[in-house]
């Protein structure tokens, strides 16, 4: 028995049987009582205890533990029940299987081995210790009790794991008490050693996950760091010093770090997406749905109940249904194999973003028009490459446009559809005039992707129809913006209006939108008219004029992934205006102050007009903010002037003066009573007057009180009316205060105005929006201060009404 050089009364707590270098025999041929050296750890370290036949007992004291290591066991000449060992009153172990069997542990030895405890020793302060324990795999279940420095013996319980947090005291040697079903107990032990040098935080990562072309991920451990911190990823060695693991499977993954004190940090976890997430008819491989790095795999039906996104997505062998509303959205390629079919609703959306991703296989591509009469035409684009006319629901008679005669001309049902080409299909001929009717078309190809150029000419005429060639909405901001060079930047949407009441004077006519804004085609009273909200509907053709500057020649517009948009899919000129969706609109960034104005009558027609203040435009002629006129058979027409061009939209350069005076003409075939109406207005235009001057009559008439009527006979009339916005007849128009003598402060989120020239009789605070936010009548002082706005800074505009009825209108940031 040795205990180093010490006496056996001396041990310390552990009596060592064997040095485990040299194996040994320690018999027994009397009962051997150590309970007098109290609570110890006996370890049988490559050595036998051989019991001797008779009363040959081995005692220890309440606490102590026995364990066997490298080869360490008992055997016995002669087995007698009497032959025992036992930790305090509690048998550890008997003789079991009767005369010449070995004296063995009957829960540890024989029936499956002596179960182990295991710790994450070295631990650091403040760090948690973790004992686990693996009990013998027979004989069970188990439950344990654990004991060991700073702590005293548990109650049992079935929890395989403890823990607790780390101090100097805590070194040394626990524990673990394991009770069998049966009844018997035995005991596993561990040193636990704990490092006295500074803790080390839980890691922090950041996962690269796998995308559609690295197929594994990577972990990244940002923190902690320093020198001498080395890393471990499930356990393994601690040899890795950047932190960094890769490549690495999709799977759950335990990150520790280690400082150069030897301290191993608490565990982060961290999950590694696969690069692949399928759907199995149920659910998703991942559990969710996929990410924009996961490759899209569809091997049962699918039918879609919100937006979809990810790397790629092949259909196999599988009916998948993206539903009206819905947009698929990949990065690459799509791709449909062994017979599966990929479908996207009317107002369903396929978006990608890679310009360089080939598509393989067909979908199928449904799109309404609007509602049709017999004799209506729509205009048409193919979402899909080599669609045939003969698709189109609208065949009865087919065109297309060419500038070069300024024409149209005729084409075949077998005619293939160019990519960004537009087409007109007259409606079918079963039709009715009333009730009108919706159509269905189903295109059907590869869809469409990536850069896709078109032809603008420039001949006899300069307008081209072309159209969107995405199965998705794109933005006529971003189109206009990429060809700005070749085109003016005005588009013409084909719309059809619905009938009144004896079909009187109700025309189809074209919508027009360029930065300004957009101008619809209908009293919207009578006919719901649309108005355009600035994106192409997938399957959508259009006008656009080749740029005035250009010689006559051939030249080149080009579409791009980055012009397609998620959603506002809507508008293929219905009755209803969508919902606002926010996208990467340009001209949404501008600042705009507008007035619409609109020709009409009392039976039905109608034309609009667009005068705004915008942002970058200028008083001459813009390719991006003005928009001609598009002779279309209406019955009438309202425009502006510069030069010799009518324009149904005009942009016109900030800052806004009220001295401003717009031309406004008209023409008409109607012989009798029109009137102008002023639509809509925003911007600064909520605290500006505006009056219609009819130069004829020499009526100034405030629109904002009500449309404006007059008589006038069939013609063309540039020279009648003006747009204004101070009433010479009110006597405003010798200001005795100047726009610079008006001063504003802002700050504490109030606003003081100062007119030391002329008495405030009134003022009034308009969000950009042009929403009334405050007003104050009755000021009668030169010095005037608000309340305080209880609202984030923003820009607002303050109109300021004088005692001598002038107006002064200024912009301001209160903050």
């Amino acid at each position: 028995l040795s205990c180093g050089t010490a006496p056996l009364s001396a041990c310390n707590g552990i009596l060592n049987i064997g040095n485990g270098s040299t194996a040994i025999t320690l018999t027994m041929n009397s009962a051997l009582d150590l309970s007098c050296l109290g609570t110890i750890q006996v370890v049988v370290n490559n050595a036998t205890i051989n019991f001797q036949s008779g009363n040959n007992r081995l005692t220890l004291a309440e606490g102590s533990s026995i364990s066997f290591i490298n080869g360490g066991t008992i055997s016995d000449v002669s087995c007698n029940a009497s032959e025992r060992i036992y930790i305090g009153t509690n048998l550890l172990a008997s003789c079991n299987g009767g005369a010449g069997a070995d004296l063995d542990f009957e829960d540890l030895v024989t029936q499956g081995g002596t179960g182990s405890l295991t710790s994450n020793s070295p631990v650091c302060q403040g760090n948690s210790i973790i004992l686990s324990v693996t009990p013998p795999p027979s004989n069970g279940p188990y439950t344990f009790s654990w004991s060991g420095p700073g702590l005293s013996a548990t109650t049992y319980n079935n929890s395989t794991t403890y823990s607790l947090i780390a101090t100097n005291s805590n070194s040394g040697v626990y524990t673990v008490k394991m009770k069998s079903n049966s009844g018997v107990i035995s005991e596993a032990i561990v040193t636990v050693f704990i490092n006295t040098g500074a803790s080390t935080a839980m890691p922090t990562v950041i996962i690269t996950h796998p995308t559609c072309t690295i197929a594994t991920g990577t972990i990244t451990i940002t923190t902690p760091t320093g020198i001498g911190m080395k890393y471990s990823i499930n356990g393994i060695t601690y040899t890795n010093t950047t932190g960094i693991f890769t490549p690495l499977t999709s799977g759950i993954y335990s990150l520790t770090a280690k400082n150069s004190s030897g301290c191993i940090s608490p565990i982060t976890t961290a999950s590694v997406n696969s690069q692949t997430n399928s759907w199995n008819g149920i659910s998703w491989s991942s559990g969710f749905a996929p990410t924009s790095s996961q490759k899209i795999v569809f091997t049962n039906n699918f039918s879609s109940t919100s937006n979809l996104t990810g790397c790629s997505c092949h259909v196999s062998s599988a009916n998948v249904v993206i539903n009206s509303g819905h947009t698929l959205s990949v990065i690459d390629d799509v791709k449909i194999t062994g017979g599966g079919t990929l479908t996207f609703e009317n107002e369903a959306s396929l978006v990608q973003t890679n310009d360089a991703a080939v598509n393989s296989g067909s979908i199928t591509y449904k799109r309404k028009t609007s509602a049709l009469k017999r004799f209506d035409y729509t205009y048409w684009s193919s979402p899909v490459t080599s669609a045939t006319l003969s698709q189109l629901a609208t065949n009865s008679l087919l065109y297309s446009f060419s500038p070069t005669i300024n024409n149209w001309v005729n084409q075949s049902g077998t005619t293939t559809m160019a990519n960004g080409v537009g087409y007109i299909g007259r409606a079918p001929n079963n039709l009715t005039y009333s009730p009108t009717q919706i159509v269905e078309t189903t295109f059907s190809g590869v869809p469409n992707n990536g850069v896709i150029a078109t032809p603008i000419i420039k001949g006899t005429g300069a307008y081209n129809l072309i159209g969107n060639p995405y199965p998705s909405a794109i933005s006529v901001d971003l189109f206009i913006a990429a060809n700005s060079a070749v085109t003016n930047g005005t588009v013409y949407f084909w719309t059809h209006n619905t009938a009144i009441t004896n079909n009187v004077y109700t025309a189809n006519d074209y919508a027009k939108y360029n930065y300004t804004g957009g101008v619809g085609t209908a009293n919207p009273a009578l006919s719901g008219g649309t108005t355009p909200t600035g994106k192409i509907a997938a399957g959508q053709g259009f006008f656009i004029e080749a740029k005035t500057s250009l010689a006559n020649g051939t030249y080149s517009a080009t579409f791009n992934n980055a012009m397609r948009i998620i959603g506002n899919n809507s508008q293929f000129f219905r009755n209803t205006n969508p919902a606002p969706v926010a996208t990467n609109s340009i001209s949404e960034g501008l600042e705009r102050h507008r007035i619409w104005l609109s020709l009409r009558n009392s039976q039905g027609a109608y034309n609009q007009m667009l005068l705004g203040y915008v942002q970058n435009a200028t008083n001459d002629f813009d390719t991006l903010f003005d928009g001609k006129t598009l002779a279309a058979g209406n019955a009438v027409s309202i425009y502006t002037t510069i030069g010799t061009d009518a324009l149904a939209i005009q942009g016109r350069s900030l800052p806004f003066s009220d001295t401003d005076i717009i031309p406004v003409g008209y023409s008409t075939t109607i012989n009798g009573q029109l009137n102008i109406n002023l639509d809509n207005f925003d911007g600064i235009f909520s605290a500006e007057n505006i009056y219609l001057y009819d130069k004829t009559t020499g009526i100034y008439h405030d629109l904002k009180l009500g449309e404006y009527t007059f008589t006038t006979v069939n013609g063309t009339f540039n020279n009648r009316f003006e747009l204004r916005f101070t009433n010479t007849a009110l006597g405003v128009t010798n200001p005795t205060v100047s726009f610079s003598d008006i001063k504003i402060v802002s700050n504490n989120n109030q606003i003081t105005i100062y007119s030391p020239l002329e008495s405030i009789e009134k003022v009034q605070v308009f969000d950009v929006l042009g929403k009334l936010i405050y007003s104050q009548n009755n000021v009668s002082s030169t010095i005037f201060k608000t309340n305080q706005f209880a609202f984030a800074p923003q820009m607002l505009i303050v109109k300021i009404t004088l005692e001598n009825s002038q107006t002064i209108t200024k912009k301001t940031l209160i903050n």
